[in-house]
């Protein structure tokens, strides 16, 4: 066999260039976490005498102190008519905290209100004033014979 000085060469650079390569995905950064998620339960719902008062206990397992932080619900009443539509600031939200808030919803009675859509989360930002994309996360929940629905 007639040995072959630049193929021997080509050999040691490919074994080189794969050790680099393995280094490289040793020290590549790692994916991003996942985001948390932020429970939204509607606990209660109370007629009284100004209408219908919901009770609302959020859990915020985002990560993040959610500093401005408000709602977009869309009320519909018993056949799935759109009824009305609320802005609910619930800032701050602290991370690992629970915080319970009640909203006068309707100035109806109670059985008045079919479902609620969370429609969107227009205003979502942590501490340092960074948007985050809080409907991803939301998770939500009843405890009522209304749904809350995202």
């Amino acid at each position: 066999m007639i040995p072959r000085p630049h193929l021997a060469g080509a050999g040691r650079a490919a074994v080189a260039l794969a050790a680099v390569l393995a280094s490289l995905r040793l020290f590549a950064p790692a994916a991003p976490a996942a985001e948390g998620n932020l429970k939204i339960e509607l606990n209660k719902l109370d007629d009284t005498e100004q209408g219908c008062r919901s009770v609302f206990v959020f859990d915020n397992h985002t990560g993040h102190e959610l500093e401005r932080f408000r709602l977009d619900l869309i009320l519909f009443d018993p056949k799935g008519v759109y009824s009305k539509q609320l802005l609910l600031d619930m800032a701050p939200l602290l991370p690992d905290k629970k915080t319970v808030a009640s909203f006068l919803l309707d100035d109806q009675r109670c059985d008045r209100i079919g479902s609620i859509l969370v429609n969107d989360v227009p205003w979502c930002e942590d501490g340092a004033g960074t948007s985050l994309q809080c409907v991803k996360m939301l998770d939500v929940r009843s405890l009522t014979t209304v749904p809350l629905q995202k």
